[in-house]
């Protein structure tokens, strides 16, 4: 059994003089779409800013904009709005090949952290260790979670908390195929989903709390974060290995054999 309080009081545990490190961890992750999201809202207030500020300076002036200025405002607006989705499938295509093995990367160093085994070099074990087999595991399954959330907003959320240990599971044993990955995910949130749920919940205090630093606040609630996340992962790992439907093995947890002489 789990609480959410006891999973954040061991997290707490284990980033005592290590959150730096799980600092720089949860920010490799982050960094990419952080960016993303930097420069597109930019590039978008650099139009909008100037049309609001002129908008605003002839409603003082009480003059009416003409049909040729309010469709050239229009304009402006469309073309930032055409090269900003344009940008898109680029950074689609980076998420796939570059942030889905950071993902597991952090979910790998914040699992050995737990333990602690702290290395930042962790992090980037998603590009050497199953790179192939770990994007695609991760990309099938948010393909999944994606076409779910097509038919309603609530089958896509009970999806996305039945595949939540998949980057944790791939983190362990990279050589697991994503079929099995989100099975063993099924099995260890089957009745867990609400209480995971409500977990995520306790954590929206810190993140508006974060938000009030524009863009960068909130990452430094994400260790935190994601050292529950691991804590969570550990606790539902054990009792799957204790009801015997895994075996140390598949999760690359069992001890090397003896050496033959």
């Amino acid at each position: 059994m789990w609480t959410s309080a006891l999973l954040k009081q061991n997290a707490k545990y284990a980033l005592r003089g290590r959150y730096g490190k799980g600092y720089l961890a949860s920010l490799a992750e982050t960094a990419l779409p952080l960016l993303y999201s930097i420069l597109t809202t930019v590039a978008m207030l650099m139009v909008i800013l100037p049309v609001y500020t002129e908008l605003f300076r002839l409603a003082l002036e009480e003059i009416e904009p003409t049909p040729a200025q309010l469709y050239g405002y229009i304009e402006q607006f469309n073309s930032v709005y055409n090269r900003v989705n344009a940008t898109q499938f680029l950074y689609y295509i980076l998420c796939i090949f570059v942030v889905y093995p950071l993902q597991v990367g952090a979910c790998r160093f914040f699992v050995h952290n737990r333990f602690g085994h702290v290395d930042l070099k962790l992090v980037k074990t998603g590009f050497t260790a199953g790179y192939s087999r770990t994007v695609g595991a991760m990309f099938v399954t948010n393909l999944f979670i994606w076409l779910w959330s097509l038919l309603f907003l609530i089958p896509g959320i009970v999806k996305s908390y039945e595949y939540y240990m998949v980057p944790y599971l791939l983190s362990d044993n990279p050589n697991l195929t994503g079929e099995r990955a989100r099975e063993i995910s099924s099995m260890m949130t089957q009745g867990q989903k609400g209480r995971i749920f409500a977990l995520d919940l306790s954590f929206l205090g810190w993140y508006l709390l974060g938000f009030l630093v524009p863009f960068v606040g909130a990452t430094f609630v994400n260790p935190y974060y994601r050292a529950t996340g691991a804590e969570l992962y550990v606790c539902l790992r054990e009792n799957l290995l204790q009801s015997g439907c895994v075996t140390p093995a598949e999760l690359n947890l069992a001890p090397p054999p003896p050496p033959r002489y």
